[in-house]
């Protein structure tokens, strides 16, 4: 059995909050959208990130109670390299992004890294190599 990683989908309670943050903020440009199912598909490099209404979710994998969400989530983060973060951090904060640690030196792994969240709550993580 092969499995090829395609894309990960970011089920939103807010799309158009999300899509702009993802292509406004992030810089992500739309690959592909159909805005009357509120889906949009982003490139992110080697792959892509995908939002979808989650409204719309029970009705493609059923509504029998097993789908929550909790707005402080971390279970999935995404994480983003870098070449320098402090100018990425710059560019982010004048975008009235908010971080939610200040960037931590990981420097048993070689690397530096801060957190924050999108529009809906989910963790994003941007990461600089420092070896």
């Amino acid at each position: 059995m092969t499995l090829k990683y395609k894309y990960t989908r970011l089920n939103v309670s807010n799309y158009e909050a999300c899509k702009k943050f993802y292509q406004e903020v992030l810089g992500f440009k739309v690959s592909f959208v159909d805005d009357n199912d509120q889906y949009a598909e982003l490139d992110t490099g080697e792959t892509k990130i995908t939002i979808f209404n989650r409204q719309g979710l029970s009705e493609f994998v059923g509504s029998n109670g097993e789908i929550s969400y909790d707005e402080n989530y971390a279970g999935v983060v995404l994480t983003f390299m870098v070449d320098n973060l402090e100018e990425i951090l710059e560019k982010l904060k004048a975008k009235g992004v908010h971080l939610i640690n200040p960037p931590w030196n990981f420097s048993d792994r070689g690397f530096i890294s801060t957190c924050f969240r999108d529009p809906d709550g989910n963790l994003i993580e941007i990461e600089q190599i420092l070896i």
